[in-house]
């Protein structure tokens, strides 16, 4: 069982519907799917465990649905739905409402809330679709029945490159809102770098393989970046002082120093007069720049 922390969810929120509905059987062929459903993947397992609870016990509780022209759309219970026409029934038992389309949303994200898990990648997506309805992210938040704080872990999701996303709609269940946050974190915090992209990129293969917890996405980037950081270090730290083919110096380069070693059998005296002559130079340069 997923736990979303969701108390009461919409538990002070009026839905705009009819003051009473209209109990029937409907046509199972008559039914059209919610536009606004925010289950993205149905599980052959779940199903089946409700086709199993439908065929010993019967349907429980009716389906939502409001009037289309000579049609009827899902309001809440796909599931129920499904179950049905896998079973090959030719009814079902329904509560015909009047749900506005700007509230259809959001009733069916209550719904779904309250019986079904989501995961929260479904449940990001159905919040952002339904944050409009209200006039702030606070009053929002309290209506799902969570505080802002998480509810901006849902929202994490938005910010996620395409590879990504285009996977989770594929399987919501892959990444967690916590796991999202994280590597929207570090997407931040490098500005979306090629070298962060790719290594995360990387990481996601190995997670979509069975290889990598998704809480270990972020410490793998994390390494990604150090192991380039340290190899472009070693490029820059040890440059060698080549002369006719021998070396005769070399140039180390620390975060604290810059050093100069040179072999004083490859240079004489009026060499390193030149060179000493040099650094003091520069170093006027600088006195003099830094005091103008």
């Amino acid at each position: 069982m997923i736990n979303h922390n969701f108390k009461e969810p919409f538990a002070n929120y009026s839905f705009q519907t009819a003051p009473e509905g209209k109990y029937c059987l409907i046509d199972v062929n008559l039914i059209d799917p919610n536009p606004d459903q925010p289950r993205r993947l149905f599980s052959e397992e779940s199903l089946e465990s409700l086709v199993q609870s439908i065929l010993e016990k019967g349907l429980l509780q009716p389906i939502n649905v409001q009037k289309k022209a000579d049609r009827f759309q899902l309001i809440a219970g796909e599931r129920r739905w499904r179950a049905c026409r896998i079973l090959n029934k030719q009814q079902i038992e329904a509560i015909v409402i009047t749900v506005d389309d700007q509230n259809r949303a959001i009733y069916a994200l209550a719904e779904n809330i309250v019986r079904e898990d989501l995961s929260d990648y479904e449940i990001g997506k159905a919040i952002r679709s339904i944050e409009n309805e209200f006039p702030s992210k606070t009053n929002l938040a309290e209506a799902i029945g969570i505080n802002r704080t998480d509810m901006y872990r849902f929202l994490a999701f938005d910010s996620l490159p395409d590879f990504i996303l285009n996977d989770l709609n594929r399987d919501p269940t892959l990444l967690s809102r916590t796991a999202a946050v994280q590597i929207k974190k570090i997407l931040d915090d490098h500005q979306n770098s090629s070298v962060v992209l790719a290594s995360l990129e990387t990481a996601w293969g190995l997670l979509k393989d069975g290889k990598l917890q998704q809480t270990h996405i972020t410490r793998f980037v994390i390494k990604a970046l150090k192991d380039v950081y340290e190899l472009n270090q070693v490029a820059t730290e040890n440059v060698l002082l080549n002369e006719n083919g021998s070396q005769i110096g070399r140039v180390n380069q620390t975060e604290k120093y810059w050093t100069v070693q040179l072999n004083v059998d490859g240079i004489n005296e009026q060499q390193q007069e030149q060179i000493l002559n040099f650094i003091r130079e520069l170093l006027n340069e600088q006195s003099g720049s830094v005091a103008s």
